[in-house]
């Protein structure tokens, strides 16, 4: 795989944990009212999230985590 297609790749990885993000400590209202999170917690892989269901798996177990969950992230 050349340059350009990892550089793109990282891209791609990184717009998307950045869709999901999480509260260290929410506000009032609680993780109940947040309306979007973004996290830098990563799966271990770097970029290599498992495409797009990886990706959803991912920010469900974080918003879970937060308290945030019975929503699709």
């Amino acid at each position: 795989m050349n340059n350009a297609v990892k550089s793109v790749l990282a891209v791609a990885g990184a717009f998307v944990l950045a869709g999901c993000t999480t509260a260290q400590s929410p506000q009032a209202g609680g993780a109940k009212n947040m309306t979007f999170f973004i996290t830098s917690t990563g799966v271990g892989k770097g970029a290599d999230l498992g495409g797009i269901d990886g990706a959803d798996q991912h920010c469900e177990r974080l918003a879970n985590a937060a308290g945030a969950s019975g929503r699709t992230w």
